[in-house]
């Protein structure tokens, strides 16, 4: 199930727990680890049925079984699963149990393995993981969401009595939640839907908003751990379990929130965020400064110029930050209230700020959908300017954030290479660049899919990313062609 790269050691320490360290160098894009996940399920919360064998939308039920969903194209599942609701000791248990509980199938796919000595093993790490259920008591609504959702109804089906062996209660039930979520990374089907895969151990890496590793999925969700950058002797295999394009205050909310965590790592410690300014603001007593947050104080924004040193009161950032996010969420795809929303903040943020470029994103994804269904009726040039301009904007963030060998600064520079790509030949073929400029416009495109290429050479062919690989090669080869044509390679 986990296959080590020999150059790692499995440490413990009291901070970190059980980890990764490297015994000797090892070069980027090297495999540390492959591992396939303990179990994929639905999110808590997923209401919609999916099949057990493939985890696509499913509207039927097993036959043999009649508990778990199958889709048209699925005949079976987990013999195991099935044969414990079909004749074993869950055989008794009402027949619409996920239909009416569909929350519990995580952890009900967990406990069906611990009833498997062969798998029991396997979940042994995940089971010596230490769980302090008063630290996540008095989460905002989780835990009773997750009693609401998953415990009482696993306890009131009968369930229980099914696994005497394993000796539940509800705060083992919880236990086992936790440790779930604790060992999850979001996985996507092939329908696009989202799901939880476990990992007992690339999942449970110590966290680094800067890691120095890549995790890869393939189809079959297995998992493909491998060096981001070049490791040295001694160095700590580091994950991240947060959103690189967030803010520091950002990520370690989401990080507590999931992982119950707190980071320390480099770009959490400055201010600038690796000189990005995600979380900066506009000074608002000098005209070129900015101001960042006091980390190590008060926790208010101060101008960087230090003939200014002007303050801004954290009260008034976190309601900006807080009105600004509503406006989002209020913007619901509307192109002019996302131009609106930039407008109007861009006086008042950094340009890199996070939440400029979040609007950014959705503007260009907007006009990226429009451009394929030519539902706007301003000037195509002027549409794919836009888009080469709003992608643009991303690409030092992207780099900046994640070093090394980036998925996200690859997927930046594949959707700036289609937009740059489309405008330039459109720009040619109206005769607004002559053939000089048609060719070194194009000797740039190839450079931008060079580098896409070189970033995902690592990813697994039957992968989003190795599909991907695909695409930017056609992109390429039609490049390539068009140089030969009307230039030199």
């Amino acid at each position: 199930m986990q296959d080590y790269n020999e150059k790692l050691n499995d440490v413990y320490d009291e901070q970190l727990g059980r980890h990764l360290v490297a015994s000797m160098s090892i070069e980027a894009g090297e495999t540390l680890l492959d591992e396939r996940p303990l179990l994929v399920a639905p999110h808590w919360e997923c209401g919609q049925l999916k099949c057990a064998q493939c985890l696509q939308e499913s509207y039927v039920m097993c036959r043999k079984c009649q508990v778990y969903p199958l889709c048209m194209d699925c005949s079976e599942h987990d013999a195991f699963e099935c044969e414990f609701f079909a004749s074993g000791a869950g055989s008794r248990i009402s027949k619409d149990l996920l239909v009416k509980n569909y929350g519990i199938c995580a952890l009900l796919k967990l406990l069906l393995l611990l009833e498997q000595p062969e798998q029991r093993a396997l979940c042994q790490t995940l089971l010596d993981t230490p769980v302090k259920l008063e630290d996540y008591r008095n989460e905002d609504g989780l835990w009773q969401e997750r009693d609401e959702q998953v415990v009482r109804p696993l306890i009131s089906s009968g369930l229980v009595q099914a696994f005497p062996d394993q000796q539940l209660t509800a705060e083992v039930l919880h236990a086992h939640c936790i440790r779930i979520d604790n060992s999850a990374y979001e996985v996507t089907a092939r329908d696009g839907d989202t799901l939880k895969g476990v990992y007992v151990r690339g999942a449970s890496l110590p966290h680094s908003c800067v890691p120095n590793t890549v995790v890869a999925l393939d189809e079959q969700f297995n998992m493909k751990l491998y060096a981001a950058v070049p490791l040295e002797s001694g160095d700590i295999i580091y994950t991240s379990y947060t959103n690189p394009l967030m803010g520091t205050s950002q990520r370690q909310h989401q990080l507590r929130l999931s992982r119950h965590k707190e980071c320390a790592c480099t770009r959490c410690l400055d201010a600038t965020e690796l000189n990005t300014h995600m979380s900066s603001m506009k000074c608002r007593d000098c005209p070129d400064g900015y101001a960042v947050c006091e980390l190590s104080g008060s926790g208010d924004w101060r101008c960087l110029n230090a003939s200014c040193g002007a303050v801004i009161p954290a009260t008034e950032v976190h309601e900006l930050l807080a009105e600004v996010g509503s406006a989002l969420v209020e913007a619901r795809g509307e192109l002019s209230a996302y131009e609106a929303l930039l407008e109007q903040h861009k006086q008042l943020l950094h340009p890199n700020h996070f939440l400029l470029l979040d609007i950014k994103q959705n503007i260009a994804s907007i006009l990226r959908a429009a451009a394929l269904m030519n539902s706007l009726n301003d000037p195509c040039k002027k549409l794919l300017a836009r888009r080469v301009e709003l992608c643009g904007d991303l690409l030092p963030v992207c780099r900046a954030v994640v070093p090394g060998l980036s998925k996200l600064y690859a997927i930046a520079l594949f959707e700036y290479l289609l937009a740059f790509v489309e405008l330039t030949e459109l720009q040619f073929a109206e005769g607004d660049v002559n053939k000089k400029e048609y060719v070194a416009q194009l000797t740039r495109a190839r450079s931008v899919a060079k580098e896409a290429l070189d970033l995902l050479q690592f990813e697994p062919e039957n992968s989003a990313e190795g599909f991907l690989t695909d695409r930017i090669g056609v992109e390429l080869e039609r490049i390539e062609s068009d140089l030969m044509k009307y230039g030199k390679l």
